[in-house]
C-alpha cells in the first residue's frame, strides 16, 4: 500500500462520527444533502429547497450524501454555514443512529481534472476530510465533460483504493458509490471504465433515473414481442421503465453494463422542482418494479434522491413538498420498522 502523508493530518479523533456505519446487507435510501443555501426559486418548476442541518434530514435516510467536493487542483470540501467541529458533531449524530455520510464528488457544474501524479495527494487530501468531518466514505458525481476530462478515469479510481484499503487495514469499511446517469451505463457507456477499475472496491451504483428525457431502453420483448421503446419521460410506462431498465442493468442486457443487482439502487427526484424529468407521479409504479425485480430474483439495494434538500422544500407557492419522497418509500426499503421516521425538518 502507498504511503499516506500524515504530517498534514489532525489526530485522529475517537467520537461517534469516528464510527463508519456497515451497509452490508441493508437495503438504502440515500439522499444529497445541499452545503450550500437556497435562493428564492431555484427549482426546476421556481421553487425553493429547505435550508436544513444534517440532524434534520429525515430517519428514513439512512446514507447522505454531502454535495459537493470539488475545485480545481485536488478537489476538497468545507462546510458553507458550519465550523469543522459542528460539522463533525452532526455526523456523529446520524452515525451514531447507523446512517452513513458520504462526501460527494462532482457535480453538474464541477470542473475536476486530476492528472498523473495526483494519485496520492488525492488520497491524503480525502482522508484529512475524513478525519476532519467523520464522512464515511465518497461518492462519485461526475457529470458531463468531468466523467473524462484529462486522467480523471485512472487517478481517481487508484486514489480511492488507496483510501479504502487504508481504513481496512484500521478494520474500518469505507464506502465507495457512483451515481451516474444511465446512458453512461450502456456496454460502451463512458462510467465503464470507473465500474471496471473499482470491481470489488465499489459498494454501490445509484444510476440518474432522471433528466433524460426521451432517452430510455429497448425492450424486444415488449409491445407482444414487436419491441418497444421505453422512455424515461414516458409517464404512462412508468413502472415498465424502472423495472426494464433496472433488469437491464441488473443482468447485462440490452446494451447496459452490469450492475450486480445487490449494488443496484435506483435515483430518482424529490419532486418536480429537484428534476427537468423523471419525477414519479404515482408511488405505486416504484414500488411494483421492487416486486416484479424481487419476483424474478434480483431484489436491488433501494434508492436515492436528488435531494434531501427538496423532499423537505417549497413549491412555487410555498405549499410543503412535506418530505414526500421518505413518506412514500420509507418503508419500502425499510418496512414498517423504519416508515414515518423522520426527524424535525421544519426549517426552510
Amino acid at each position: 500500500m502507498a504511503n499516506i502523508d500524515f504530517t498534514q493530518h489532525k489526530a485522529a479523533q475517537v467520537d461517534a462520527a469516528s464510527q463508519m456505519p456497515s451497509l452490508a446487507g441493508k437495503q438504502i435510501l440515500m439522499g444529497y444533502w445541499h452545503n450550500w443555501p437556497a435562493g428564492p426559486a431555484d427549482g426546476y418548476q421556481r421553487g425553493q429547497f429547505a435550508n436544513m442541518s444534517l440532524e434534520e434530514v429525515p430517519r428514513d435516510y439512512n446514507v447522505v450524501a454531502v454535495a459537493f467536493m470539488k475545485g480545481s487542483g485536488i478537489p476538497t470540501f468545507k462546510p458553507y454555514n458550519l465550523s469543522d467541529a459542528e460539522f463533525r458533531r452532526q455526523v456523529g449524530v446520524l452515525n451514531s443512529q447507523g446512517r452513513a455520510v458520504l462526501m460527494s464528488l462532482g457535480g453538474a457544474d464541477a470542473h475536476i481534472a486530476l492528472n498523473p501524479g495526483h494519485e496520492q495527494p488525492l488520497a491524503n487530501e480525502i482522508i484529512r476530510l475524513v478525519e476532519t468531518y467523520g464522512f464515511d466514505g465518497l461518492d462519485i458525481d461526475l457529470e458531463q465533460s468531468a466523467i473524462d476530462f484529462a486522467s480523471n478515469k485512472t487517478v481517481l479510481p487508484a486514489a480511492l483504493k488507496r483510501v479504502k484499503d487504508h481504513y481496512a487495514a484500521e478494520g474500518k469499511h469505507f464506502i465507495i458509490s457512483m451515481a451516474p446517469e444511465f446512458p453512461y451505463l450502456t456496454s460502451a457507456g463512458r462510467y465503464v471504465d470507473y465500474l471496471k477499475a473499482l470491481e470489488g472496491y465499489y459498494d454501490f451504483i445509484a444510476p440518474q433515473f432522471y433528466n433524460q428525457g426521451g432517452d430510455g431502453v429497448w425492450v424486444p420483448e415488449a409491445n407482444n414481442g414487436n419491441g418497444a421503446w421505453i422512455a424515461q419521460n414516458n409517464d404512462a410506462l412508468k413502472e415498465d421503465f424502472l423495472f426494464y431498465l433496472s433488469e437491464s442493468l441488473a443482468t447485462g442486457s440490452r446494451g447496459f453494463t452490469r450492475i450486480a443487482a445487490d449494488k443496484l439502487v435506483i435515483g430518482l427526484p424529490a419532486n418536480v422542482d429537484a428534476a427537468a424529468t423523471g419525477y414519479v407521479i404515482d408511488a405505486k409504479a416504484v414500488s411494483n418494479a421492487f416486486k416484479r425485480l424481487q419476483a424474478k430474483g434480483l431484489p436491488i439495494k433501494g434508492l436515492m434522491t436528488w435531494s434531501v434538500n427538496w423532499d423537505s422544500g417549497v413549491n412555487k407557492d410555498r405549499v410543503p413538498y412535506n418530505q414526500e419522497f421518505s413518506r412514500r418509500y420509507g418503508t419500502l426499503i425499510h418496512g414498517a420498522r423504519a416508515g414515518g421516521q423522520t426527524s424535525d425538518s421544519s426549517a426552510r
